[in-house]
């Protein structure tokens, strides 16, 4: 648990970054820090590793005033990713990696044996291990740092911007393995970002911030786009946060319809008939694409996961990834489909938005 107490710092230029600050992050959650620039996110997160301390109040880490902790012992505890990875650009990956099981007593033999089970946990082949870190993409360092933080198997994982310098596929690839690895660790995460998109999809609870390090909201993602506290938090969660908001609310009851189909190869399809859109299935019922009624083949469009399991993916099982996919589908109707891909039924877009009617009037109640 990590908890900021009253926490206030003012710089020797008159600077204030933070005032009167107070909000808990708790064990086994990611709590994210997000708002403009200026207003002491990443002053907040460098507290609590001591790089910063404060003027005023108390950062406290399981119960302890990090103040009273001797820094390097506290750094040694604490996972830390930074922008760009902060790679030593004079070591090989696993050396990277290994730097931190090193400095806390284990064999250097041992450290690069854990160092390679965490390349391969996020997601690395074995063979960039001896590569150096201006030799990999920058995707490749941003997994390699984090791999790094976790080598020394702290509780507490502090993340300031760590995917902010990729460009926006590898940005949701990282988003994806963090949450995977959450899921597997269950560590206590302190994240920094700009962008509420990567707040919302990521945190447990979101902090959003004013310039000046107020404390604006703290809550859940869900709370806040549907209750923002005041026009700040409003103009800063975005107008959208209506559709935002969907992909918090489950879709457990949304019916799914039967969708004409064929497979791959077949000269007819399962319930299809002249005139209609079909739904083009692989050998293993994995859907491939639309097939229109003039015969032309089409693009699926987004596809409705409607059970995620263990699987890390936008929407999953929600109004937002039901609504989705009837939208982005050329044939006005979504496609549905299990953890695995395979083909389940199909989503009218009408069904979905009854749902979403029925479930405000509920709340209205």
């Amino acid at each position: 648990m990590i908890e900021f107490r009253d926490v206030g710092k003012r710089f020797a230029d008159g600077t204030v970054a933070l005032e009167s600050l107070s909000f808990t992050a708790r064990d086994g959650e990611i709590t994210v820090l997000v708002g403009p620039s200026g207003c002491g996110k990443t002053t907040s997160l460098r507290m609590v590793n001591r790089m910063i301390d404060p003027t005023s109040g108390s950062v406290l880490l399981q119960g302890a005033d990090v103040a009273d902790a001797d820094p390097a012992l506290l750094r040694r505890g604490i996972g830390y990713v930074i922008q760009q990875a902060g790679l030593f650009p004079h070591r090989r990956v696993l050396d990277n990696v290994a730097t931190v099981p090193v400095l806390q007593g284990l064999s250097r033999r041992d450290a690069r044996a854990r160092a390679a089970e965490l390349l391969e946990r996020v997601g690395l082949d074995s063979a960039l291990a001896q590569r150096y870190p201006a030799q990999l993409s920058g995707g490749q360092q941003q997994r390699v740092g984090v791999a790094r933080a976790l080598a020394g198997d702290a509780p507490v994982l502090l993340m300031d911007e760590p995917f902010s310098a990729v460009d926006p596929v590898v940005r949701v690839e990282l988003q994806d393995e963090l949450l995977r690895l959450q899921a597997d660790l269950g560590k206590t995460i302190l994240f920094v970002t700009h962008d509420i998109d990567e707040a919302i999809r990521l945190g447990d609870r979101v902090a959003v911030l004013r310039v000046g390090g107020r404390l604006a909201q703290f809550a859940p993602p869900d709370e806040l786009l549907a209750h923002p506290a005041d026009e700040f938090v409003t103009g800063f969660v975005g107008r959208d946060r209506g559709y935002r908001r969907l992909g918090f609310v489950p879709a457990a009851s949304l019916a799914l319809v039967d969708l004409p189909t064929v497979r791959d190869g077949a000269d007819s399809g399962n319930g299809a008939a002249p005139g209609e859109w079909t739904v083009l299935l692989d050998g293993a019922d994995r859907p491939a694409a639309w097939l229109a009624p003039d015969g032309g083949r089409h693009d699926l469009g987004s596809v409705y996961v409607t059970d995620a399991g263990g699987a890390v993916q936008d929407g999953a099982g929600t109004l937002r990834g039901a609504l989705d996919a009837a939208l982005s589908s050329p044939a006005r109707c979504g496609v549905a489909v299990d953890a695995d891909g395979r083909y389940r039924g199909g989503v009218a877009a009408d069904d979905v938005l009854a749902l979403l009617e029925r479930d405000a009037g509920r709340a209205v109640r």
